[in-house]
């Protein structure tokens, strides 16, 4: 599956790399079931209790907040600048959208 996020990125979740430019970086097996739920869904707005069932098959009672690290650092390995995202979003109060193609500002 490619996408594409600012920069050439390439995902092998079978070896859960991430290839961003001529870079590899190494996923964690959470980090590749939350970044394959985000890609699949692109556009929707997923809840951290969704992301938490869907992508992690956890049940209620985890942290919902565990998931904002991890978006923390999808950021720094997609985003251009991840102090301002253009692919990965939260949107406040709910949750997270993945954007494979941002609209230029």
């Amino acid at each position: 599956m490619t996408f594409e996020a600012g920069q050439r990125v390439r995902e092998n979740f079978g070896k859960l790399e991430l290839r961003v430019n001529q870079n590899t970086i190494q996923l964690t097996l959470m980090e590749v079931e939350l970044l394959r739920h985000l890609v699949r869904n692109s556009g929707c707005v997923l809840s951290r209790k969704d992301i938490l069932e869907e992508a992690w098959g956890l049940r209620e009672g985890t942290d919902t907040r565990a998931i904002d690290n991890f978006i923390v650092r999808l950021r720094r390995y997609i985003e251009d600048d991840p102090a301002k995202p253009k692919h990965l979003l939260t949107v406040r109060g709910v949750g997270y959208r993945f954007v494979p193609e941002p609209e230029e500002s």
